[in-house]
């Protein structure tokens, strides 16, 4: 008896010992493990989290043409598979099962999810779950994934100003309404309203909120050299009363005024040396920051923001070649679209580019500090 019990107790602690080597397996295939307690930037650790509430339009590929091939990450809960689904929510009906690593062909691409198409099956898949680098099918005609060209600039009139989640002034208001004063990045007029990305979903602003619209140049033959050749914008919270909040804000104000530069062919620009260093004595101040995995007050809290968005204007330009950019870990940060940030803060974490075109370009980022920062590039003499 005491044999078989010395067996068990030795059978025991091997197991034990090979439980933390098991884990690590289990969470290697990009399967990511969140603690409980610990405020994780943008993850989306299952699909039941994801809601963009587009409507009833059940997906159909009719009338349009392929964009992108990709893969399928295991990024799901189990690791393994993901659901397509008949409509942009997760409650929706499953289409079918794609195992990782499998291809699907792009239609149509949203903040959230992507129109795809699988062995005949056809639904949209949430943008976590695919691969980012995707192969262009018509690289000519077609920007590569996840560049978004936005075709007017203009001002916002309202204290506060109210962004709708549809086209009508009876629709639902979003929770974050930019201040009076505000530039915007608008990608199009639908009914009326001006039609904004926020967060991870649209926005509509009435025109009569408008004022000083500008035509975004399509292509890098500016009108004049006040019309811009790209722009982005990105909204914040703001006067939320949270610890840090203010800090936050003010430190995307100032980092505006260091991404406000020319840059001529071959300049480069540092995030972290440019714009940073983060300190005090700099002008931050502290706000938010993810420290080892965990959220903590930290000068410089909100620049992460001022780099996806210079970012996303930045791809929009043919003449900018990014050299170094990470996203904010698998799911993103979750203030933009899925696979639009760039993450910044270390030796690891940086936004770095260079201007390889033969003219200079001339970047202005502007945020009051209520609501939105909008970044424009201009195309120099």
């Amino acid at each position: 008896m005491n044999r078989k019990i010395r067996m068990t107790a030795l059978l025991l602690s091997v197991l034990l010992a090979l439980l933390p080597v098991w884990a690590l397996a289990e969470t290697a295939d990009e399967t990511v493990v969140i603690p409980e307690g610990i405020e994780v930037e943008g993850m989306a650790s299952d699909e039941e989290d994801v809601q963009a509430d587009y409507g009833d339009e059940v997906a159909s590929i009719e009338g349009l043409k392929p964009l992108y091939t990709t893969t399928i990450k295991p990024f799901a809960s189990n690791g393994t598979t993901i659901r397509m689904r008949a409509k942009q929510s997760s409650d929706s009906d499953v289409v079918c099962a794609i195992r990782a690593g499998k291809t699907i062909t792009v239609y149509a691409v949203y903040p959230t999810y992507v129109l795809a198409e699988y062995e005949g099956n056809v639904g949209y898949v949430i943008r976590t779950w695919v691969n980012e680098h995707m192969t262009t099918l018509d690289p000519e005609n077609t920007p590569p994934y996840g560049v978004v060209p936005h075709q007017y600039v203009a001002e916002l009139t309202g204290d506060p100003t109210p962004v709708y989640k549809a086209p009508s002034l009876n629709a639902e208001i979003h929770d974050i309404q930019p201040g009076k004063g505000s530039k915007v990045a608008i990608l199009e007029f639908v009914d009326g309203f001006a039609k904004v990305i926020m967060w991870r979903h649209y926005g509509y602003i009435h025109a009569s909120q408008l004022t000083d619209l500008v035509v975004v140049a399509q292509g890098d033959e500016p009108m004049s050299s006040e019309t811009p050749i790209a722009a982005f914008c990105s909204f914040f919270e703001y006067n939320t009363g949270k610890e840090g909040n203010d800090g936050r804000c003010k430190n995307i104000v100032r980092s505006c005024e260091s991404m406000t530069l020319t840059m001529y062919p071959g300049d480069k620009l540092d995030f972290n040396a440019d714009v940073g260093p983060y300190k005090r004595s700099n002008g931050y101040h502290p706000a938010p920051v993810l420290i080892d995995g965990g959220s903590q007050l930290g000068y410089g809290g909100g620049t992460c923001q001022s780099s996806s968005t210079l970012y996303n204007a930045v791809r929009q330009v043919e003449g900018f070649t990014i050299l170094k950019r990470r996203p904010h870990g698998p799911g993103c940060a979750k203030y933009l679209p899925m696979h639009q940030d760039a993450a910044v803060g270390n030796n690891e974490l940086n936004f770095i580019f260079r201007n390889d075109a033969d003219y200079p370009l001339r970047i202005l980022a502007e945020s009051t500090g209520e609501g939105a920062l909008c970044i424009q590039v201009f195309k120099g003499e």
